[in-house]
């Protein structure tokens, strides 16, 4: 059976840390082949230092090559819907980094496009792959906490002055960089979407979410309280309780 073979979308560090995690897998599985960055020298330090045979100038150049099978999307947060359509429109499968998009519209818009292409697409987050949290959900599933009640977590490090997390053009905010984690554990544990969501926070001189506390309420009565903050560190822990039983991450 051939690998899949993988093209890797940006040359920054998230990129890096999935390349060397993809290595693990044997190369008769998963086998990165190219990379594309909006310079091709930062394309050519990156496929040199991850041994990929091809370097690409540009996004559409890598969408075109006939030898990827699937693309990983590691560049900042406002491109990953231009570079998601683009690699859907010349049949490249798609895994992208967290967030999926900046706004409900293009995700909704995206994953439609995804669909009608017939190819897979997915937002990255890697956490729901933690054997912690596959525990939580077999659990669950086995109905071993019994109808989950409440969701109680927080995430949270000082990283205000982190230029993707302070600033609007690069698709800042702590909701997109570290509430994404806090709400799909809520997610995970619930199963459900919200009916109601009251949230409060405090912004930057940008516009920026720095800081977000939330409460979602759910049709069995249940209710989630998150806090994400980057001004300062949380507890950085996620309490699932349950008529039976109750769970910390």
């Amino acid at each position: 059976m051939a690998p899949l073979r993988w093209g890797i979308v940006s040359a920054g560090k998230i990129s890096h840390d999935f390349t060397t995690a993809l290595a693990t897998w044997p190369k008769e599985q998963h086998l990165a082949v190219a990379v594309s960055a909006r310079k091709l020298a930062d394309a050519e330090q990156f496929a040199k230092k991850q041994g990929l045979a091809k370097a690409y100038e540009g996004y559409e150049a890598l969408a075109k090559d006939a030898e990827i099978d699937v693309v990983y999307i590691g560049a900042i947060n406002p491109a990953h819907y231009e570079i998601g359509r683009l690699m859907l429109d010349h049949g490249k499968h798609v895994l992208c980094e967290k967030p999926l998009c900046i706004n409900e519209g293009q995700s909704k818009r995206l994953l439609a496009h995804a669909q009608a292409k017939k190819l897979f697409f997915m937002e990255a987050i890697w956490s729901r792959f933690f054997p912690s949290y596959i525990h939580l959900r077999d659990r669950i599933n086995a109905d071993e906490l019994g109808d989950i009640q409440q969701v109680e977590v927080e995430f949270g490090f000082p990283l205000a002055d982190v230029d993707r997390l302070r600033m609007k053009q690069l698709g800042g905010g702590t909701v997109l960089d570290l509430g994404v984690y806090t709400i799909q554990v809520i997610l995970w544990a619930f199963r459900a979407a919200p009916t109601k969501i009251v949230a409060k926070g405090k912004l930057n001189e940008d516009g920026v979410d720095l800081e977000v506390s939330a409460e979602l309420h759910f049709t069995n009565g249940g209710i989630a309280r998150m806090k994400t903050s980057a001004l300062e560190k949380q507890t950085n822990t996620a309490t699932v309780r349950g008529s039976k039983g109750t769970m910390t991450l």
